[in-house]
């Protein structure tokens, strides 16, 4: 009733909400900085302008209104009628959408993200066209980058010969196969795609789910490497190291394995046959080793031997010589030769005290050969017998420094010690001018140290500043010969010189290597 009443406030109403409607739709447009967004009559003309389109394509207003909109494309596609044929199908199906190179007013061009849309009144006839245009440049030049950078990749990995590289879906399927894998496992891509990776192991492995296990590990932890046997198309073997690497989309989720081989059976052989050559250089060393102990313990064996003779032999026939001396010396002399007896007796007393010096040597020298107290009682007797024996040959004083339980040790390990002790202390008396020597044995963790230290004139400057091991070349082959059979023991020799002395100290360990001493 009220619309019957007054229909001309009812008409204006609408016109005035529609007009507001318009007016909205207006200000929103014209506030769009990102989309150029405009109208186009019928023909194809620029009929509106917004300041996106003015941002975009860089005409003004009043610089494009009344232009055809074909000012926009390349001078080929206009040519070739593309601005008319976008208006055909807009007109026909409504809508046209494309993306495509556009123009600027500069001359420039941009990727566009175009799409155009009939307007048409409420019966139908065509009042023109809507068009949104958004600058796609910067994401085309991303995709671009992206396609190029993947192309490449697609390129350098189906390029690589040296390494089998190539892509397993999520159940460990083959999906890609590049020409380093088709080289190291024999089989062609068609033969292979699609196809489990569990083929390339030896039957043992699949047996254990070991290719299986791969995967799992990777899809832990990221990634999986291992080195080991792998099977070509042939059944050959090769010693591979595989690294898989799980692959995972930006959400989490798992979209593969990238599995990298390389073919180290070279490499392997190589090592195999390194290290068997170090286990035969290992075993010619300890088999010297030994044969140098051996001539070693055969010197020494030697020198008791000779020691022996010495005092069971020639002290022996010694002994009995000055018995008969001595019958000599209290047999009576002729009647009437008094002088002839005084000069006889005179002549076997100097005889006697020759063939006692005689004696005392041979017992000496045999004891110094092969000390018997050093083999019955060990070296913590043996020492101060050789020490008091050397100060009344030498005139040199020395002390001894030992603790009071020091235990005996392997029979090796005290004979290399006491005749590393008689060569110093050799030295010191014949080289060094020191009137002392001083003696310490100590026990330092497993091993023991001998140290014999002089007050003397040291080394000669020249084999000082030489230092490392040139004092070897020049103290005596038997030094040298101690500092070798040290080594054989697993022991050490060092030597420090100055001019306020020389120290000599030998490290040996007191247990000695299964069949090397006893």
């Amino acid at each position: 009733m009220a619309i019957e009443e007054n229909p001309g406030g009812f008409i204006e109403r609408r016109h005035a909400e529609a007009a507001m409607r318009e007016e909205r739709t207006r200000l929103f447009i014209e506030s769009v900085q990102d989309y150029a967004i405009f109208m186009l009559d019928p023909q194809g003309c620029v009929a509106t302008w917004n300041p996106g389109a003015e941002r975009i394509k860089g005409y003004k207003t009043e610089e494009i209104l009344g232009r055809h909109f074909s000012c926009f494309f390349s001078e080929e596609d206009v040519r070739a009628g593309r601005p008319q044929r976008e208006l055909e199908i807009a007109k026909n199906q409504g809508r046209y959408t494309e993306e495509n190179w556009r123009y600027r007013k500069d001359g420039t061009r941009f990727w566009a993200g175009v799409t155009i849309t009939s307007v048409r009144d409420d019966t139908g006839r065509l009042l023109g066209f809507g068009k949104v245009t958004r600058d796609l440049t910067e994401r085309k030049l991303s995709e671009q980058s992206l396609r190029e950078s993947e192309q490449r990749f697609r390129l350098l990995v189906e390029g690589v010969q040296d390494y089998a590289i190539f892509m397993l879906d999520p159940q460990g399927r083959v999906t890609t196969w590049n020409v380093g894998a088709q080289r190291i496992k024999g089989y062609q891509p068609s033969e292979i795609i699609g196809q489990h990776f569990s083929r390339f192991y030896p039957e043992e492995d699949v047996r254990a789910g070991k290719p299986a296990w791969e995967l799992s590990v990777a899809t832990k932890e990221g990634r999986f490497e291992d080195e080991g046997w792998r099977v070509r198309r042939d059944g050959s073997r090769f010693w591979a190291n595989v690294i898989i690497t799980a692959v995972r989309d930006s959400d989490g989720s798992l979209l593969g394995f990238s599995k990298v081989t390389q073919d180290f059976t070279q490499r392997m052989l190589a090592q195999t046959a390194l290290e068997e050559s170090q286990r035969k250089l290992q075993e010619s060393e300890t088999s010297l080793r030994q044969l140098s102990l051996h001539l070693l313990r055969t010197q020494d064996e030697e020198r008791r031997f000779i020691g022996r003779e010495m005092h069971d032999s020639l002290g022996q026939y010694l002994s009995l010589l000055k018995m008969k001396l001595g019958s000599l010396a209290v047999a009576k002399p002729a009647a009437g030769d008094v002088e002839a007896g005084t000069v006889n007796q005179q002549r076997i007393s100097e005889c006697m005290t020759l063939l006692d010096q005689c004696m005392k040597e041979v017992r000496t020298v045999s004891y110094l050969l092969y000390p018997p107290m050093l083999e019955e009682m060990g070296l913590k007797s043996a020492i101060p017998w050789y020490l008091e024996g050397f100060s009344k040959r030498s005139g040199i004083k020395t002390t001894l420094e030992i603790a009071d339980d020091f235990e005996r040790m392997p029979r090796d390990v005290e004979l290399v010690l006491f005749r590393v002790l008689q060569e110093s202390l050799t030295n010191v008396h014949k080289h060094s001018e020191s009137k002392t020597a001083n003696i310490r044995l100590t026990r330092s963790g497993e091993d023991v140290v001998l140290e014999v230290t002089d007050q003397g004139k040291g080394l000669p400057g020249t084999i000082i500043n030489q230092g490392g091991n040139a004092w070897k070349a020049s103290t005596g082959v038997g030094l040298r010969g101690m500092s070798e059979r040290l080594r054989q023991l697993g022991g050490v020799l060092e030597m420090s010189s100055s001019e306020a002395g020389t120290q000599l100290r030998a490290r040996i360990p007191t247990k000695v290597p299964p069949g090397e001493g006893t």
